[in-house]
């Protein structure tokens, strides 16, 4: 699991576990839904991908989304989910198929999802971002 928060760094769940700590809201013992409700609750939008490496595909999206966090970076969250370290997200969050890309709004409601590879122009349209320049 995994934030691709800037250009240079990415953030590991534990790193992020220690911002979650004290909200005083009962958080979940799955480290990659505490990840993504903190991301849905920062006021950005959202993509969170729900794969495994062990899937052709969900491995192809990686620098995919990695090129997205980029072009974003500081205006929306990418995050991804390793299903074969968090299968608890999965089920919390009704995951049928690898790779499911889940789509948050800035307000944190879920605005869509997709089932499959997807190319960056598509993931950056439905973040709510319409041009490349944007």
């Amino acid at each position: 699991m995994a934030v691709f928060a800037t250009a240079r760094s990415v953030l590991t769940l534990g790193l992020l576990a220690s911002v979650l700590v004290g909200c005083g809201e009962k958080q979940s013992d799955s480290p990659g839904v505490r990840l993504i409700e903190n991301s849905r609750q920062s006021g950005l939008p959202t993509v969170v991908e729900f794969g495994a490496s062990s899937c052709t595909t969900c491995r192809n999206m990686k620098p995919i989304l990695e090129a997205t966090a980029l072009q974003l970076q500081g205006r929306a969250h990418v995050v991804v989910i390793d299903l074969n370290k968090d299968y608890a997200a999965a089920s919390q969050f009704n995951i049928r198929m690898m790779p499911t890309q889940v789509f948050f709004a800035a307000d944190g409601r879920e605005t869509g999802r997709h089932l499959g590879g997807m190319a960056q122009a598509e993931i950056v349209q439905r973040l709510g971002f319409g041009h490349e320049g944007d």
